[in-house]
């Protein structure tokens, strides 16, 4: 496939029916890879070789996203983490499954960070659902084996920080004792100008203020007993959305080495795919309104309620289900909300 040696998956029932019965037990937060591989040894199952299913070896059967159904929250979780997907937010059509390669000259464990790595739609279909799929590929990431990246452990607003200059990713950094945050590209090639000084922990106060006030606003609305299905119009607006941030990455990567005339032009291209970004996030968080069950934001305001006594993998789940992005400058906070 363009070039790399790879195999397709054929699915064969009986193995893909074992397969969705270990994706389903470790959805469940009680749950560990030590019970499950427990269970399965004590039903029989075995490898393809015929030895005991370990705990490595069912990490990787979950780990791996060549059985996901890939949509558009596939496509969202593995842009939020900076890995480089090949194929066009509108491809992720919640059929086929996806091929995960290391990054060419990154060194990395391709498991435990996924920044930097390459993932490509693969030409046969999975079968696991991608909410099920993304409960236990969180897990995973939140566990103390397979955490992703530094970041992730500083603060419980990981994957969803970006510049609020240039929409890329930001990255911690300690300086006299203090986590500050700052821009990649900024720090990689100065072709964003920067967003000043944005000290972590008053960034979190922010955003959990930010969260407290739209929990109670939220559920002062009526009728929300159901969550409603997701309309045809919100999948239309969340590709129209992913595709402006695409050409403003493009453009972005093109500022490095440009002459004045580019620059100018890039610049004010990059403000007005800028301007069109937030109109849609606007768009998009209306038509999620109704989105999120009244029994979650329940649970949510409780974790709210309690915070300093949450668990660090709770407070990610908080901020994942309430929050598509956050954009930070030292002047302003602005939150895309999915409520």
């Amino acid at each position: 496939m363009d070039g790399i040696r790879t195999k397709k998956l054929v699915i064969e029932p009986t193995e893909a029916a074992f397969v969705r019965r270990m994706y389903e037990m470790y959805a469940d937060p009680q749950v560990s890879l030590h019970d499950i591989t427990k269970k399965l040894t004590a039903d029989g199952m075995r490898t393809y070789h015929g030895r005991p299913l370990s705990r490595a070896t069912l990490g990787v059967i979950l780990r791996n996203p060549i059985y996901v159904m890939a949509d558009l929250d596939i496509y969202d979780f593995y842009k939020s983490q900076g890995t480089d997907i090949y194929n066009d937010a509108a491809d992720f059509a919640g059929t086929n499954g996806c091929y995960y390669y290391q990054g060419k000259g990154n060194t990395e464990d391709k498991h435990k960070h996924l920044q930097g790595q390459t993932l490509v739609l693969a030409p046969s279909e999975g079968f696991i659902p991608s909410e099920l799929w993304l409960k236990c590929r969180k897990k995973l990431l939140a566990s103390h084996t397979y955490q992703p990246a530094r970041k992730a452990r500083n603060t419980w607003m990981a994957g969803k920080i970006k510049c609020g200059k240039c929409g890329y990713a930001l990255m911690s950094a300690r300086a006299n004792g203090i986590l500050y945050l700052r821009c990649t590209v900024h720090a990689d090639s100065k072709a964003c100008p920067g967003y000043g000084c944005v000290k972590l922990h008053e960034l979190e106060a922010v955003v959990y203020g930010a969260m407290v006030k739209k929990l109670k606003d939220f559920k002062t609305l009526t009728g929300r007993k159901k969550a409603a299905k997701i309309s045809p119009k919100l999948t239309a607006k969340r590709l129209e959305l992913a595709q402006v941030e695409s050409e403003i990455e493009k453009l972005l990567d093109t500022l490095a080495g440009a002459s004045p005339v580019l620059l100018s032009y890039a610049n004010s291209r990059i403000e007005e795919l800028d301007a069109k970004r937030q109109a849609i996030s606007k768009e998009i968080a209306k038509l999620s309104a109704d989105a999120v069950p009244m029994e979650q934001i329940e649970s949510i305001s409780g974790y709210l309620d309690d915070w300093e006594n949450v668990s660090f993998e709770d407070k990610q789940k908080v901020v994942d289900a309430l929050i598509t992005v956050i954009r930070a400058t030292n002047e302003k906070v602005e939150i895309e909300w999915k409520i």
